[in-house]
């Protein structure tokens, strides 16, 4: 796991070093330069595979140079495919060069793994992204200089007059974080998860490869097979010259991740849970103390007070190129801190269960209010909903069920168009939420019905915030975090089943049949709660929300009347996602002043 950054075309090369150093915490282990007229690449590392030498980047191989950030599961039968005998080192990343020579363009279909990865060759530039986003990857030509990144801080270091955009803090407050290949800056992009970019002579050409499917057929899978595959995608992610753990919730996915991997290991697996002392009501470390204990791994459990909160909320805010609305983001910074002082350096993560299994009991909400639709004399209901507005995200739901409107735009969605509307000082058109989601909802076809609810959600609130958010959070300390559930096998068989027997009659059913076999009945069948922790109630006590005033006066962003509503509500527990969402884009905005 790296930190990847190039130039092509005119460039300094003293403030190009200073860029690239701006991402040395992605890649603690050693750097790489390769510096010509024109060509400038460069490569942090952190050796989790091949932690030679000779695995060092950038990588030279008949004429290519790559830069690669992330792990190929598969590495091993690509090599025996790609002629074993004339590889010079073990690292995947001289199978990834050997792959795009013999594949081009197409090489993406052979990998299983998470990616960002340059080459050049023959005057001629490649990048490639993994199909779920697990890995990042960042763009911008100005005058004459094409320049990517696996952060968006490199190339400010290199372009510091680039400025963020008022008109795309929308996007943030609609999805908690940018959707591809939109950045809060509008000359920077990020190559959309899937994509292949080519750079020559200056011209850019973008394709996007769907590994998605969105026409299921009607087959089914037993648990069976399910577990096959998940125990497949564990085994594969636990190749590693470093030290490994598991995050462990106490939950269902990171649960049965853990009991997985620790069947597969010689000795104990450490795993990390994070709990909230005064706060019992939002602290689950019981529950992880419980399948720890079950499954037998050697559990490491910390408690984060205010003043963590607060000291880690400042670092993330410094830390972080753009705003994200994701509570969740500051204990796992303060995780993964502890993780790595623990001399832990590769972890995995329950990530995708609940979008691939239907974890989340909005979705059978959404099914049952997208029937509205169908009503044959609706138009009464309609303007009544017009008529009559409510703050809560329902609302909203049915009025678009009324309108013939794409109802469900991910579980992401935060602030939807009218709450934005009575919001910010500034007008929201009805449905703008839809236009950074427009080319998914093009590609799938017909956004409506089970499959689009595990479509969008892998695409948004996976690949643009869960997968975003995980990747810098751990990244920031050098560590690597994989996840099992986002196997492009696993979740390809699952998404080829028919989405209604996957769905069923009550979330994570088909799961659960499996987590049978491997954790006790109390895990399985407690009641799921949506991760939360007391960020509202210390907040509110340590006086940081008065930096939305502080922002507000000098950008004039809010309307006075929602903030207070905002502000009342959350004392009561309701709204207290969206008030969050609107304190770190104040906090974000003060720490990179404005």
């Amino acid at each position: 796991m790296c930190a990847i950054f190039g130039i092509v075309g005119p460039y300094d090369e003293a403030a190009a070093r200073r860029a690239f150093a701006t991402l040395s915490h992605r890649g603690p282990d050693s750097s790489g330069v390769l510096s010509r007229e024109g060509l400038f690449f460069a490569h942090h590392r952190l050796a989790v595979i091949d932690p030679f030498p000779e695995g060092a980047q950038p990588m030279e191989v008949e004429g290519s140079v790559t830069l690669f950030n992330g792990e190929i599961y598969n590495y091993g039968p690509l090599r025996r495919e790609l002629a074993e005998e004339s590889f010079r080192t073990r690292s995947d990343t001289e199978v990834l060069a050997r792959a795009f020579l013999r594949w081009g363009s197409d090489m993406p279909r052979h990998l299983r793994g998470m990616y960002a990865v340059a080459f050049w060759r023959e005057g001629e530039l490649h990048l490639f992204r993994d199909p779920f986003g697990k890995k990042p990857l960042f763009y911008a030509k100005v005058g004459e200089s094409f320049v990517f990144a696996s952060e968006i801080k490199a190339i400010l270091s290199l372009f510091p007059k680039l400025k963020w955009s008022r008109g795309r803090l929308g996007s943030y407050l609609f999805y908690q974080s940018f959707i591809s290949p939109q950045t809060l800056y509008p000359e920077i992009h990020q190559l959309e998860p899937g994509g292949y970019l080519r750079y020559r002579d200056g011209r850019v050409s973008i394709q996007t490869q769907e590994v998605l499917p969105r026409k299921p057929g009607g087959r089914k899978r037993s648990s069976e097979e399910i577990e096959t595959l998940l125990k497949e995608s564990v085994e594969c992610r636990l190749v590693s010259d470093l030290p490994l753990g598991a995050l462990l919730s106490g939950g269902v996915d990171s649960s049965l991740v853990a009991a997985m991997a620790q069947k597969m290991l010689k000795g104990a697996l450490p795993t990390f849970t994070v709990g909230y002392g005064e706060f019992e009501k939002y602290d689950e470390r019981r529950y992880a103390e419980e399948a720890a204990r079950h499954i037998g791994t050697d559990h490491h459990s910390y408690e984060m007070g205010e003043e963590d909160f607060l000291r880690c909320a400042d670092a993330v805010a410094a830390h972080l190129d753009e705003p994200l609305g994701d509570p969740a983001a500051i204990p796992l910074w303060f995780l993964a801190e502890k993780v790595r002082k623990e001399g832990v350096e590769v972890l995995l993560t329950g990530d995708g269960a609940d979008e691939l299994f239907f974890g989340y009991r909005p979705y059978y909400e959404i099914l049952d209010i997208q029937r509205a639709a169908d009503l044959k004399y609706r138009n009464w209901l309609r303007n009544y909903f017009r008529a009559h507005y409510s703050p809560n995200r329902e609302w909203e739901w049915y009025k678009r069920a009324f309108e013939g409107s794409v109802l469900f735009r991910s579980s992401a969605e935060l602030l939807t168009d009218l709450q934005q509307n009575r919001l910010l000082k500034q007008n929201v058109k009805e449905n703008a939420s839809l236009e950074p989601i427009s080319h998914l909802a093009e590609r799938f076809g017909d956004p409506q019905g089970a499959q689009w609810l595990s479509y969008i959600d892998i695409k948004v609130q996976l690949g643009e915030l869960y997968l975003k958010k995980l990747d810098r959070m751990t990244m920031a300390h050098g560590v690597e975090a994989r996840s099992p559930f986002l196997d492009r096998r696993l979740v390809g068989e699952l998404l080829e089943c028919d989405p209604q027997w996957r769905m069923g009659e009550e979330p994570k059913w088909l799961l659960k049949r499996v987590a049978a076999r491997h954790l006790p009945s109390s895990i399985i069948e407690r009641k799921k709660k949506g991760f939360s922790y007391p960020y509202m109630e210390w907040l509110h006590r340590s006086g940081e929300l008065e930096v939305i005033d502080r922002v507000d006066r000098e950008l004039g962003l809010f309307r006075r009347e929602t903030l207070d509503f905002l502000l009342e509500r959350s004392k009561r527990g309701r709204f207290k996602h969206q008030l969050y969402a609107v304190w770190f884009l104040c906090k974000w905005l003060e720490k990179h002043n404005w």
